[in-house]
């Protein structure tokens, strides 16, 4: 039961992700993040891994900052 209980979560989070198209893929690591997670009832930490499953990946912008991007399928 256990592994479908993580699929509802990977999908929350997608669900998430499409109902919000100004992050196009592309999450900031820190108050974004807490606010994907809280919405999808996570912990940050769950959250981040929950990305890589989806296939995001950590990265810096041309900022310095630390972000999540959706690499290309």
């Amino acid at each position: 039961m256990r592994s479908s209980a993580r699929g509802l979560v990977m999908k929350s989070i997608r669900e998430y992700l499409k109902r919000k198209p100004g992050l196009k893929g592309q999450i900031l690591d820190r108050g974004e993040l807490k606010r994907v997670a809280r919405a999808c009832g996570l912990s940050p930490q769950e959250a981040r891994s929950e990305l890589r499953k989806l296939g995001f990946t950590l990265a810096k912008n041309n900022h310095g900052l630390t972000m999540w991007m959706k690499q290309a399928d």
